[in-house]
């Protein structure tokens, strides 16, 4: 159950939860490490003060010229009484010759001798050594040194208890300030939710406020805001598509419905009428059934549904075919390919010649009769260039990055008659992206069109 109402927590009750958890392992880690260190330090001093004193005491006990009276208390004068350090001397029959005031200690003289030893018994915690000597005038006799080590568990319990202290103070405010912290961090999500709640269909205008240093909430608060701004952008190019596309399919509905009124009233009494009729919306249907073609290729290919299929093909065959049914397609003009590299490419063969076919038909459109329109591929390193020139009407200068917009028509007032749905160039334009290919415009007004098409040759 608990472990559910963290799961369903705020992250931000998470984080300072995980700071709180954190700093309170490390906390105890460092406090187990200055409390065995401390504890280490004072029984080290404890163990050199016993040796001091052992040290004091065997060089008066230990004679060679004089005799020793053990029994004489000046045998303690020169230990430390600060030092809580007590002594008693034992003869192996547990007679007691000499003894510290405050010695009260029950030690056994048969233990393990000259080595240190802890003792921990009755509320005493003790550090002693047991020194066996042999004497002339006393036979074997044990000298006990031992060490009350009361101050120093003293000092280690009190040292605890502030360590403990701190600890719980460091950990209080360690959630304090880790909520505090980690509510300022995230704010920049909370942000970011607030705007994604706001934003719908209807208002794609709301950004966040991405302020403040470069990290990784900042980072994430600016790929949302281009995220935003694309949507924004293809809803615009989708509401003007639709906009486009009914405002291009309303005039052949328009033409195709007022021949049909026609027919109904005139047609049948009036031949020529119905022929007249006919034609045109026959002429309107081809129009419109080229247009609803163009916008299901472009809408296949917004939605990433449009196949391409990549082969490897010599592209001077593909300019020569598309040369010569161009040349049978309008005898009007002079089609021509000056120059034609020989060239092998992978590539979409029936979508290049697509292209190709947009760009020819836009030069036929705006050349004049008998004029020239050529279509040349030229290898430049790595890469292969296809131009496409004619000497027609050209395109102005302010609306060159225009032309590839969809529905968009160069100044229908000078084409009026020539002017097309404003798709074809659209498509040329994504199949060359598709390509990871480049297209750029060259262009003088009345003067001459040129048309780059540039294809990495690297497979």
């Amino acid at each position: 159950m608990k472990f559910k109402i963290i799961k369903s927590a705020k992250i931000s009750i998470k984080l300072t939860i995980v700071y709180a958890v954190m700093f309170s392992l490390l906390l105890l880690i460092l406090d187990a490490s200055i409390l065995y260190g401390v504890k280490y330090y004072l029984y080290n001093q404890a163990n050199k003060q016993i040796e001091d004193v052992k040290i004091i005491i065997l060089n008066k006990v230990i004679s060679k010229n004089e005799y020793v009276d053990l029994s004489d208390k000046e045998l303690f004068f020169d230990i430390p009484s600060k030092q809580n350090i007590s002594v008693r001397i034992l003869q192996e029959d547990g007679n007691v010759l000499n003894i510290s005031e405050d010695f009260n200690y029950d030690i056994k003289p048969n233990q393990v001798y000259d080595r240190i030893k802890h003792l921990e018994r009755n509320g005493q915690n003790l550090a002693y050594k047991i020194i066996k000597i042999e004497s002339e005038n006393y036979g074997t006799v044990y000298i006990q040194i031992v060490k009350d080590l009361e101050n120093e568990i003293n000092f280690i319990e009190v040292l605890f208890m502030f360590m403990a202290i701190a600890d719980f103070i460091g950990i209080i405010s360690s959630i304090i300030l880790g909520y505090i912290v980690s509510k300022k961090m995230l704010r920049p999500i909370d942000n970011i939710t607030k705007t994604a709640e706001n934003i719908s269909i209807n208002n794609l205008k709301e950004r966040i406020d991405v302020d403040g240093p470069d990290d990784e909430l900042k980072r994430l608060g600016d790929a949302f805001n281009k995220m935003i701004g694309r949507l924004q952008g293809s809803f615009n190019r989708q509401v003007q598509f639709v906009s486009d596309a009914s405002h291009e399919l309303r005039t052949p509905i328009a033409v195709i419905q007022g021949y049909a009124n026609l027919l109904d009233r005139w047609g049948k009494d009036d031949r020529e009428a119905l022929e007249k009729s006919i034609y045109a919306i026959k002429l309107e249907a081809s129009n419109m059934a080229n247009l609803v073609e163009k916008l299901l290729f472009l809408a296949k290919g917004d939605s990433g549904t449009q196949g391409i299929e990549k082969k490897e093909f010599l592209l001077n065959e593909l300019i020569s075919e598309v040369v010569r049914e161009s040349k049978l397609i309008d005898p009007n003009h002079i089609i021509s390919s000056e120059e034609n590299d020989v060239i092998c490419i992978v590539a979409d063969y029936r979508m290049l010649k697509q292209m190709l076919r947009i760009f020819i038909d836009n030069s036929i459109k705006f050349a004049p009769e008998q004029s020239t329109i050529d279509i040349s591929s030229e290898i430049q390193e790595k890469k292969v260039k296809i131009i496409v020139s004619d000497r027609g009407t050209g395109i102005p200068k302010d609306e060159i990055e225009k032309i590839f917009d969809r529905f968009y028509t160069v100044d229908k007032s000078r084409v009026k008659e020539k002017a097309g749905t404003g798709l074809g160039l659209s498509i040329a334009k994504w199949i060359v992206d598709m390509h990871q290919g480049t297209i750029n415009i060259e262009s003088e007004e009345d003067k001459y069109a040129k048309i780059i098409v540039t294809l990495n040759l690297e497979k």
